[in-house]
């Protein structure tokens, strides 16, 4: 008979990722969850001596040790806030500067420069709402702007000899254009003059500065890599596969180049010769990776590998033996075999476009079996379900629940024509593919049609509430987690940085106002039927808690089943464990009583 696991045994499943080498390349800096918050660690690159470095009440952002020096810069927040900070940690001296000092200011890590002098970060010193980008000296704190051109900026990185810096200015997030900054000069180039829509990421430089790669969807539905040549000012691609390119990684050398694809949700690595391009035949463990990291000599790799079934770890690829071994065993209490690896399956929305969303079924369930089933909604929108370990849902699978959690239009992965298709007057027709999902669950064996539930969080929380006001006799019950409930307070009320990106994709204050109030959840909030529960953090810069409180309000008002979780420590969802834990038994209470 199967064991029987417990939410908090699913809950306290830990991962490890964000893996970079030391100067020497003997230790490996990790972010795990170990303690609840992520935090900092510290292992050799052997596997040996694994070592906790820093211990705040907040999760990490990030950790990126020096190129040159026995020194980790990291970035922190506090109550979810965003407002990251940088913090250097001297590992010969365990002495810990706050190197930024601006609680008020929201700071960008971009990286340092190769001879560990320097970084470069985006900031919103100059008026809280736009990200300048600039390059500090470490050892001074001495900081200088390099790109101040408005709007949501981005440090992409410092060429090998910290000539140059790459300033990312966002129109939206799927337009944006790159510039070449001369950080001692001070001359700026803007090198990617387009027409449309096109994304620019990844710059990954040449040696000798020549030169660099990035990713850009420039005349294809698909992120392609491409070379920019600073010679000629121009570019061309040098790899197209028929997937997205979401992550580049170039050895000091030159001699390697590792690229991660997105082949239908799953992540797999490749590698190059960087001046022929002939693929190199190197063997990986199997598993999603998410990140690529070289050692300063060029020897080694790091990656972050997990799937569905395991935790997220660090792996190192030496690439003289072409051999991998795993760094980090995060504790997963739930084996790997109690888990289940989701089915890919498409389905065909209302007007016939093909809908990829994965399917976790539980095990063991015996044929004549009537299900209720989770549909798990994504946020973003531009974001795309992947499949890790999660734990909610393998949760709930394992309690006896089908979950399915699609890519609706507007998610990314499937290329930039699909994720056009819910823009601004759009919207609703996102909505709708969740609808024909429902449709579709009446041909899987085994399902409650009169027990489907709701669940996403941040714009999956809209979703969710549009699910429930616009077609209210459809579902069960709804999980909302900081989800968006008028698109109108919800822009007049997040962080203002935020506001210009977020009307890009939505539409604007100013012209799309009539729009906006229509495809409001809260402005048909009384069409409401299914319980609803709903959780927020009271920091939240993205989706202010009052998002939550005026749905919430008026369903009580209305005399409906709502409860309101709220979280003084927490932003845009839930960072802490201690929060995890209280939260979800909650919703598997409230579920339980809904639908049992």
């Amino acid at each position: 008979m199967q064991k029987e696991y417990s939410i908090q045994d699913f809950l306290e499943v830990k991962a490890t990722g964000s893996p970079s080498f030391s100067p020497d390349g003997s230790k490996v800096a990790y972010l795990s969850t170990i303690t609840g918050t992520t935090q900092v660690y510290l292992i050799s690159s052997d596997g040996s001596g694994s070592e906790q470095l820093t211990d705040y009440p907040d999760s990490i952002g990030f950790a990126r040790f020096s190129p040159a020096e026995n020194k980790i810069i990291f970035g922190k927040s506090e109550g979810g806030n965003e407002q990251t900070q940088f913090f250097v940690l001297d590992l010969e001296t365990r002495k810990t500067t706050d190197i930024t000092r601006r609680t008020d200011v929201r700071h960008d890590f971009g990286a340092w420069s190769r001879d560990g002098k320097k970084i470069c970060f985006a900031s919103t010193e100059r008026n809280g709402k736009d990200f300048d980008v600039y390059v500090m000296d470490v050892a001074t704190l001495e900081k200088k702007c390099v790109f101040d051109g408005g709007g949501w900026c981005a440090a992409a990185g410092f060429s090998l000899n910290g000539t140059y810096v790459i300033a990312l200015q966002k129109h939206s997030n799927f337009n944006n254009d790159a510039y070449l900054c001369n950080v001692a000069s001070g001359e700026v180039e803007h090198i990617t003059p387009h027409e449309g829509h096109v994304v620019h990421m990844n710059p990954r430089w040449l040696p000798d500065e020549s030169a660099f790669f990035f990713t850009r969807d420039q005349d294809k539905e698909f992120m392609g890599l491409a070379k920019y040549t600073l010679a000629n000012k121009s570019s061309e691609y040098v790899l197209t596969p028929e997937w997205d390119i979401d992550g580049v990684a170039i050895d000091n050398e030159g001699k390697r180049l590792a690229i991660i694809v997105n082949e239908d949700g799953y992540s797999k690595a490749k590698f190059y010769d960087p001046l022929t391009l002939k693929e190199l035949p190197y063997t990986l463990p199997s598993g999603n990776i998410t990140t690529t990291h070289f050692s300063q000599d060029g020897t080694k790799l790091t990656l972050s590998i997990g799937d569905s079934c395991r935790a997220t770890d660090v792996w190192v690829m030496e690439f003289e033996s072409g051999e991998s071994r795993q760094l980090t065993h995060s504790p997963q209490g739930v084996p790997p075999e109690v888990m289940v690896e989701p089915e890919l399956i498409r389905y065909d929305s209302f007007d016939g476009l093909s809908v990829p969303a994965f399917v976790y079924r539980p095990k063991d369930i015996p044929e004549e079996s009537k299900l209720p089933v989770i549909i798990n909604i994504h946020g973003g929108p531009e974001n795309q379900y992947q499949p890790s370990l999660a734990s909610i849902t393998q949760y709930f699978v394992h309690s006896g629940y089908i979950v399915v959690a699609p890519n609706v239009r507007g998610s990314s992965g499937y290329g930039k024509t699909y994720m056009a298709l819910d823009d601004v007057e759009k919207r609703m027709d996102s909505v709708k593919d969740i609808v024909s999902l429902r449709d579709y669950l009446k041909t899987v064996p085994g399902v409650d049609l009169d027990k489907v539930v709701l669940m996403g969080g941040s714009y999956g929380g809209f979703m969710v509430l549009a699910g429930l006001a616009f077609y209210p006799k459809l579902w069960a019950a709804a999980i909302d987690i900081v989800g968006i409930g008028n698109f109108v307070t919800f822009l007049e009320n997040t962080a203002s940085y935020r506001r210009a990106l977020r009307e890009a994709e939505y539409g604007s204050l100013e012209n799309d106002r009539e729009l906006l109030e229509r495809i409001s959840p809260f402005n048909s909030v009384e069409k409401i039927q299914a319980p609803l529960f709903v959780i927020h953090g009271a920091n939240d810069p993205r989706v202010p808690l009052s998002e939550a409180e005026q749905v919430v309000a008026k369903l009580k008002e209305l005399g409906r089943e709502v409860e309101l979780l709220v979280y003084e420590d927490e932003g845009h969802g839930l960072a802490k464990l201690k929060n995890r834990l209280d939260a979800y038994p909650k919703v598997v209470n409230f579920l339980d009583g809904v639908l049992k």
